[in-house]
Parts: C-alpha cells; structure tokens; sequence
C-alpha cells in the first residue's frame, strides 16, 4: 500500500478545488499556524475550496481510515484543530455569508471567521452574537456554546443555530435533521463536518463599545471595590438591562492592569452613557476609549489586546457570583500576573436574565444558569517564560477551585478543557445517553474521533 502522503498527493491532484499542503510547501508554515501551539505539526493539510470538495475530502479520508482533525478558526486555546502527524482538513476557503432579511437568518460557511461574518453582516445593518475577536472560526465557536458580549441582549451562539449541512461519516452532505440539530447544539463535530450553518441575525447597526481602564496601583483594592459595587447594581430593582454587557479583565499594559470591556448592544446610544456613567463610579477610572462605533470597529479593538500568534493554554471554571472570597483570590494572582504581553485573565458572563440563561430542550448545552465563565490564560510571547506562565496558571485556577463550593457551577464549557479535564457527566448531565446514541447513529465507525466532545 502506497504511504499516506503518496494516496493524499494523488486524491488532492485528481480531485477539483482540493489543495494540499505537505510540510515541504513554502505555504505550510503559515497555513498550518494556530492561535496557543506553534508544536503542533500536522502530517500534512487539506483545503477544500467549496462544499462538495469537503464532502470528496471526507469520503475519501474515511473510506482510507485516514485520521483527520477539523480546522474552522484554528483559535482553539488547547490547540485541537491540528495534531501531530495527523492529517488537518482546513475549512477557511468556505467562508461564505449569504444573508435572508426576510427571515433575518444568514446561511454561514463551516470555514468562517467571526470578523468576516460580523463585516458582512453590518453592510446589511445586521449584527449576531459572535466571540470578543474577529480570527474565531464562527461555527467551531457556535456549536459549543458561544460565550461573548452580545449574550445578555441576544443569548448565546449556540442558540443562534438554526439549520446546519452536515458531511457525515461516508461523506454525504445533509441537512440536519432535529436529533443531530439537537447534538451539534452543544456536542458539535462528534457527529460530521459542519459545512454550513443557518444562524438568527438582528437589525443592529451600531453600538457603544470600548475599555473602561481603572486606577490599577492598588489592584487588592480595585478589583474588590469593583466587584462588590458590581455585586449592587445587579441587584438592584430591575437589575442590568440586557444591552449591557461588562466583561472584566487584568492585562499587562506593561504592569497588571484592571479593566472592562463594557458595550452596549442596542441603538440609544443616550442611555447606554448613563450606565457607563454608573459602571465608571464603581472604581477609580484612568481612561476609557467607549464611543459610538460599528460592531466589526469594536472587534478589531479588541484585536489589538489580543496577540495574532502566542504559545500557552487555558484555564477555566465557571462562577455562580464573584463573591468576595473570589476577588479576593482574583487580586493575589492578578499582582503575580507573568511579565508577558500575551498574559491575560478575563471573564465571560451567562446573566441569569440572558434569553439562554433557561432550559433548552432543542441544545444539550447545560450551563443554563446565571456564572461567569473564568478565564485564565497564561499565553507568551517568550517561551523561555512558558513554563513559569503556566505554573500560575495552574496555581490560580487550583486557589480558585479551592473557594466556596456552593458557589462553582459543575456544567463546564466544553471549548475550553483539555481531555484529560473532560467529564462528560458534568459537561453534557442528563443529555449524555442521548448524545451517544445520535453518535452511534449517525458515526458509529467513530471516524469524527478527534472532535472536541470526545464521545
């Protein structure tokens, strides 16, 4: 039997819109690099140009039981789009947004980033929930649960799916039927290659977007003082009101610094100042760039506090309330904060008033109450510096584990554990059996093996 990369030379030259890319291209550096993991090499990539390319492609890799892994965005912080010596399907040539303003739907391409959905999105007025940085592949995003900004107003990106073609185990396009909706709505590429989704989108053309930077010289201090008043304003009468959204963060800016992303996610702008008036009272503010902008400016904001290619990995643990306990531990680990650019801890917040903050019988995403979604990440630029940066890591997410139980959410975020962080009673409850069932039905060679839901 010839070896794999003399049958993947040979299927890539007689099949149309399949390119592929060995190690020894001039492109494969740059076409295989992701987000956290510069070590990951793959054996090779595919890039299929359109849909019933991807289709050939798949058939093809099952039919040679070829391990694949899927590359949507490649901004997975554990690095699973590519492993190594594996075979990597690359999606990014289908990026595709066609938009149906009748039915305020779009029909979305498996390959695409957050930054081209919500560009062409905005040149229709339209806007969805996406992540906080435009190289997200959309899709990979979606189907785990899709945490950002735009949730307390819409909910989240899991939600947003409504229709999805899907290449399944023998290569076959399909449109999902409701069980495999169901799975794909929180348990994503265990069951086939999503090559199109059909996601909700809302008339939205502009928001009130930017970083509210506090006074960080005593960070102990700041970080209590914020949280506590945060802690008032939610639970005051009438609580936030769902435009708003605040998403807390320690950077190095060079020195640990304390701020929020605050955006407001509706058209009046006037009221959406009176409550970054509030936000700005909680603490001391040094600086704010928040100002009337279009959603792809806001994105491309955050793009720049955010490293294009890093190394490192994540962290996470969800939280009913950041309690005083919690700040308190935030405060020690955010003073000891790596001397890397590329450091960050944020947090994502599910608000208990959030559209998804409720039972969904169409998802087997459960984390459906009120938390925020912690996140530590201890990314270098310098990788001498990696080994101390995850060492914090480690040591910050353990402190946090250690506070009051009754206060950490079980269900998990699926996107953001590691395999081995990977407990599926916790992760998928009481959906699990039904999710291997549909995994049976529809993959039972197993052939989507390297998806994140580990089925």
């Amino acid at each position: 039997m010839a070896a794999p990369r003399d049958i993947l030379s040979t299927f890539a030259s007689t099949t149309p819109d399949v390119e592929y890319i060995t190690p020894s291209s001039s492109t494969f550096e740059e076409t295989r690099a992701i987000y956290a993991h510069p070590e990951i090499v793959p054996s090779g990539i595919l890039r299929p140009a359109n849909i019933p390319a991807l289709a050939s492609t798949v058939s093809f890799l099952a039919a040679n039981k070829i391990e694949f892994t899927v590359r949507g965005g490649g901004h997975d912080l554990q690095g699973r789009s590519m492993k190594k010596d594996t075979v990597a399907v690359d999606l990014r040539l289908i990026n595709h947004v066609r938009i149906d303003a009748d039915t305020a739907t779009a029909k979305v391409g498996g390959g695409t980033l957050a930054g081209d959905l919500i560009r062409t999105l905005e040149k229709e007025g339209f806007v969805t929930p996406v992540g906080s940085v435009s190289p997200v592949g959309y899709t990979g995003w979606a189907m785990y649960g899709g945490y950002g900004a735009y949730s307390s107003r819409f909910g989240l990106g899991v939600d947003h799916i409504v229709g999805a073609r899907v290449v399944n185990a023998t290569g076959e396009v399909v449109d999902a039927d409701a069980e495999l909706l169901k799975a794909i709505r929180g348990a994503g590429g265990a069951f086939g290659v999503l090559a199109e989704v059909t996601i909700s989108i809302y008339k939205l053309a502009q928001i009130l977007a930017g970083v509210v930077i506090f006074n960080s010289q005593d960070l102990d201090t700041v970080i209590r003082q914020y949280n506590q008043g945060y802690r008032v304003l939610t639970a005051a009468e009438g609580g936030l009101p769902a435009p708003l959204s605040l998403q807390q963060c320690t950077l190095n800016m060079p020195t640990p610094t304390f701020g929020v992303l605050f955006m407001w996610a509706d058209e009046d702008h006037e009221a959406g100042k009176q409550w970054l008036e509030r936000v700005s009272g909680l603490a001391p503010v040094v600086a704010n760039t928040v100002k009337s902008r279009t959603p792809s400016a806001w994105q491309a904001e955050q793009d720049a506090l955010v490293p294009k290619t890093t190394q490192g990995r994540l962290w996470s643990v969800n939280l009913r309330q950041i309690t005083d306990e919690v700040a308190g531990v935030i405060a020690q680990y955010a003073k000891q904060l790596p001397a890397d650019p590329h450091v960050i801890f944020d947090m994502h917040e599910l608000r208990g008033d959030s559209p998804s903050a409720k039972p969904n019988a169409d998802s087997v995403f459960v984390a459906r109450e009120g938390h925020f979604a912690v996140e530590i990440v201890p990314l270098v630029e310098d990788a001498e510096k990696l080994e101390g940066a995850l060492a914090w890591g480690q040591e910050f997410s353990n402190a946090l584990k250690r506070t009051d139980p009754r206060n950490i959410v079980a269900a998990t975020y699926v996107s953001f554990l590691t395999a081995d962080e990977f407990d599926h009673d916790k992760v998928f409850g009481e959906h699990l059996g039904f999710l291997r069932r549909v995994k049976a039905r529809v993959d039972p060679g197993n052939v989507f093996n390297n998806a994140i839901s580990y089925l």
